[in-house]
């Protein structure tokens, strides 16, 4: 058992060495001229449009139906929710920029291009599976909603209506990936086979571009007088986390399995969104980006902690 054991977290802990090892390679290269920040635009596109939408597909492969995780979906919905709300409150006596800056980088989970990838290496498709559902509701957020409410919140004139938020969603190619195959998933049916393999071959690439992506993307310049914003804004996300965390593992119906991945979720790092949201809000978007930064080391080492106290592999 204790052999076991020690081979069941020399695994994960490859596994883990492996992401940041790519991540590393990514960040060296910049620093080095090879690659440029702006290059992570082009792999964000390749990931959004290609590789990310294939793992969706090719991670519903075999599934056996479980309506409940339907309720995954208005999960990751509600807590977007919850943590702009902490976002405001953690700034409630101060300015109505710096409240704004909160509602927006406290909220959003990076799913597609971290919790996924990192997940599906140790939980397969029902890590998939499961991560895309809460993604739906997610992404509610994180691609409009957040926004539309932060900007309206500090002035800012955005276009509204259902039409113009609708557009903006179905403009996601993973979104569209999330809705079809959540259509498909409660209504039981099963792509052919040759499809899901098709799409596991495009897939396959995704967790390599995503950690390579936050490699190029990744920043560490702060002023001294923005320490403590930062330091306050990744306790209370992963405090919160913490507590959600919790409450999911313990007091939902759920398999363990699903309880354990949806636990795993809620300490993704903020979503991707969060700095381009902020730079439409007219926030300090190096804060946001160093908090982006922080957020995803702080989410690799409790994950893959959680992950080696479970023997996930």
């Amino acid at each position: 058992m204790e052999g076991s054991r020690e081979t069941t977290m020399e695994t994960v802990l490859v596994k883990a060495l492996s992401f940041i090892l790519i991540i590393l390679c990514a960040y060296a290269l910049k620093r080095a001229g090879v690659f440029c920040k702006e290059d992570n635009r082009i792999v964000m596109k390749l990931i959004l449009n290609v590789t990310l939408p294939a793992a969706v597909v090719a991670g519903f492969s075999g599934y056996t139906r479980d309506l409940s995780l339907v309720l995954a979906a208005f999960l990751g919905f509600g807590l977007n929710i919850v943590m702009m709300v902490a976002g405001y409150l953690a700034a409630f006596r101060k300015s109505r920029e710096e409240q704004t800056f909160n509602i927006v980088n406290y909220s959003g989970y990076n799913i597609g291009t971290f919790a996924m990838p990192y997940l599906q290496s140790f939980l397969g498709n029902t890590g998939t599976i499961v991560a895309s559902i809460f993604d739906a509701g997610n992404a509610l957020m994180c691609t409009g909603l957040t926004y539309a409410f932060a900007a309206g919140f500090c002035g800012k004139q955005v276009e509204r209506g259902p039409g113009a938020f609708a557009a903006r969603l179905f403009a996601s190619v993973p979104f569209d990936a999330y809705g079809i195959m959540l259509v498909l998933y409660m209504l039981d049916v099963h792509l052919p086979e040759p499809v899901y393999r098709i799409a596991s071959a495009f897939g396959s690439g995704n967790a390599f571009l995503a950690m390579f992506m936050i490699g190029l993307a990744f920043e560490l310049k702060l002023e001294r007088d923005q320490v403590r914003d930062v330091v306050r804004a990744l306790i209370i996300r992963f405090g919160c986390a913490a507590v959600f965390a919790l409450g999911i593992y313990y007091l939902t119906p759920w398999s363990r399995t699903v309880r354990q991945t949806l636990a795993l979720i809620v300490f993704a790092p903020v979503s991707a969104m969060t700095v381009i949201n902020t730079q439409r809000c007219g926030g300090d978007t190096e804060k946001a980006g160093v908090i982006s930064s922080l957020s995803i080391l702080t989410s690799i080492v409790v994950i893959t902690l959680l992950v080696i106290r479970w023997n996930l592999s």
